[in-house]
């Protein structure tokens, strides 16, 4: 990964624009992006549970079954853009920032073509060794025309989105109730358990601290103008101690390519 740009107002607030080589996104869309839209995890667990069924002395396996073990076995993505770039967004805030998500959100959906409700990242953030509750919401753009571009500005863009999580504490405790339900799932000293009890206290300290996350997806040159304006007119809107972030990733692939990309048996 390569710093194209950055501003860093404060340790917890500021823009960058980062950039990655070609032979590294392919590994990333055929690896952990691929896994992550396939929630390979849990779909290996239910594809091994089907497969004992069939074992079963004296199991009868209807037509059903049989044709819903090939289907998961059959590792084929077929989603929008926009969806490989949240994918990618979780995985360079997971592996550059010191993010943590611990749940795959498809296990969530009803209808896997449905949009998420609430935000499209929902996790927690470690600064300087303190773990926040992170909200963040993710675009993903080619358009060169305008910079920043329509999904940075418009009525749906992130600094709307971003905005209406800042000044609305319903929607944020929403989102805080997601978390706590997935709290049942995990032993008492998961490492998500510890994240969110410390989440909990930052966020309800008379100080609140929580972050608040951009990431704009791009398969365009880089450019500062991305980011920002929007950040400076964030940041007179959503005010400290929350913390600010906007990350404009740069990928060297058209993004037309990248579901071919993640479907291909050979490189």
């Amino acid at each position: 990964m390569r710093v194209e740009y950055q501003f860093c107002e404060s340790d917890k607030r500021g823009y960058q624009g980062v950039s990655l080589d070609e032979q590294e996104c392919h590994a990333h869309l055929k690896g952990p992006v691929k896994d992550c839209l396939l929630d390979r995890q849990e779909r290996e667990n239910t594809l091994e549970h089907l497969k004992a069924l069939t074992e079963e002395t004296g199991f009868d396996a209807n037509e059903d079954l049989l044709a819903d073990i090939k289907a998961l076995e059959d590792e084929n993505v077929e989603v929008q853009n926009f969806r490989i770039g949240e994918a990618y967004a979780e995985l360079i805030l997971e592996k550059e920032f010191s993010c943590r998500f611990y749940w795959n959100e498809l296990r969530d959906a009803r209808n896997p073509k449905g949009n998420k409700t609430g935000a499209d990242l929902v996790g927690f953030i470690e600064e300087d060794g303190l773990v926040l509750f992170l909200f963040g919401e993710v675009k993903t753009s080619s358009e060169t025309t305008k910079r920043p571009p329509q999904v940075m500005t418009g009525a749906a863009g992130i600094e709307v989105q971003l905005r209406n999580m800042y000044n609305n504490r319903s929607k944020r405790l929403i989102l805080l109730s997601y978390l706590k339900s997935k709290m049942r799932l995990f032993p008492a000293d998961h490492p998500f358990k510890l994240d969110y009890e410390s989440g909990i206290k930052a966020y309800y300290s008379k100080a609140e601290k929580y972050k608040l996350f951009g990431v704009l997806i791009r398969d365009v040159e880089p450019d500062e103008r991305d980011l920002s304006p929007s950040y400076h007119r964030l940041k007179t809107q959503i005010l400290e101690p929350v913390g600010l972030n906007l990350l404009a990733l740069y990928i060297p692939i058209q993004k037309k390519n990248w579901l071919p990309i993640i479907n291909s048996v050979t490189e």
